[in-house]
């Protein structure tokens, strides 16, 4: 029998989620965080260094804006931006400097952060039909649009503001004393929520995964800030595991799936520290986005395998700029080995090559990876 936690949010149907179905991931996750050598990641330090250009760049790509990280450092860096392409990038940029300064996860700071995270990105329709907090008006959520289904809404109107206090209620609950890996739990369950609600005509999702951040920060549990990271890389599961718990009521898939998630992209990250400790040097944010990639990658790694790949989550890019601005600076580095030539041709005529990481500079104990396949 499956222990049940009903949670105490509105709903139509009470929401809940099975706790012993999340016990194996959630102990995988604390033996991880528990052991020494990623002691690191127990600080906020580690969570302001993934909340600039990395988490940017994950968050807006769940929402389909494919940014690369130069682009994102050159408009960060910037005074002033004006169009909506830079507005999608400061804007998050902006918020999440808000939300690093822990103040209290309720109506009037969610306002301000939404008025942040929105600037510039709402039409003349959805300002016209918004209130003082919430949008007075239904929102069909355009991911849950099947052909065999009525397109989902989110919580009429009129019911957004007791919907909203009742999750300010349940991440304001502080009479137990929660783990790292718990809080990480309550943060998803209020992603999942407030796409639920849906509480605005736009920038729903961004604003959901930033409110799940927040909590972390507030709860202090920094390790988790990189759940974002792997979203995009199975973006319809994501959305189809949402509509699922919308349809069954049932939070479980989605908190696996998330654990899941975090847990294999600490891995990386443990690797990726692993390598820099190696080479006795830093990398830069280029260097270490080729490696969060290439250790994203299935099976036999090629050239042209990694500048798909690139491509998939990122603005167009030729194989050969790809080759010589990301694997070439980690080939002369050492941090990458090519193994042999392909038969086949990049597109300036020279041969695609097989790659592979330098397996000296990586601690692959497998007491702590579990779940990446070096």
């Amino acid at each position: 029998m499956h222990e049940k936690v009903i949670l105490p949010l509105k709903s139509n149907e009470p929401l809940f989620y099975n706790k012993d179905k999340l016990e194996a991931l959630k102990e995988e996750l604390e033996e991880f965080l528990s052991d020494k050598s990623n002691s690191y990641m127990n600080n906020k330090d580690f969570a302001k260094k993934f909340m600039g250009i990395q988490e940017i760049q994950s968050n807006n790509s769940v929402e389909g804006y494919n940014d690369d990280v130069k682009k994102i450092i050159s408009v960060t860096s910037k005074e002033k931006n004006s169009a909506k392409g830079e507005h999608i990038i400061t804007n998050l940029y902006n918020g999440y400097n808000m939300i690093l300064g822990n103040p209290e996860i309720n109506k009037e700071n969610l306002k301000k952060l939404y008025d942040i995270l929105s600037e510039g990105l709402l039409s003349a329709d959805d300002k016209n039909n918004m209130g003082n907090y919430y949008r007075m008006a239904p929102v069909y959520i355009y991911f849950s649009r099947v052909m065999w289904a009525k397109p989902d809404e989110g919580v009429p109107y009129e019911l957004i503001n007791e919907y909203m206090e009742s999750l300010f209620s349940y991440l304001n609950d502080n009479s137990s004393s929660l783990s790292a890996t718990d809080n990480f739990i309550k943060s998803q369950i209020a992603h999942y929520y407030f796409v639920y609600v849906h509480p605005y005509f736009d920038v729903n999702g961004r604003t959901s995964r930033t409110v799940s951040m927040w909590h972390l920060l507030n709860n202090k549990a920094y390790p988790y800030i990189i759940f974002n990271r792997a979203i995009p890389l199975t973006l319809k599961t994501y959305y189809k595991i949402i509509r699922e718990v919308k349809l069954f009521n049932n939070a479980t898939f989605f908190l696996n799936y998330m654990l899941g998630n975090v847990k294999l992209e600490l891995e990386k990250e443990s690797v990726i520290s692993s390598i820099e400790e190696s080479i006795k040097g830093s990398i830069t944010p280029s260097e270490y986005q080729t490696l969060l990639y290439i250790l994203s990658l299935n099976g036999l790694k090629t050239c042209k395998d990694f500048a798909s790949f690139y491509n998939r989550i990122n603005e167009k890019t030729p194989v050969t700029t790809i080759r010589d601005e990301m694997l070439m600076p980690l080939i002369d580095k050492n941090v990458l080995k090519v193994v042999r030539k392909t038969d086949s041709h990049l597109n300036d005529g020279t041969s695609n090559f097989v790659f592979d990481l330098n397996r000296d500079f990586i601690d692959n104990d497998p007491v702590k990876i579990k779940r990446l396949k070096i």
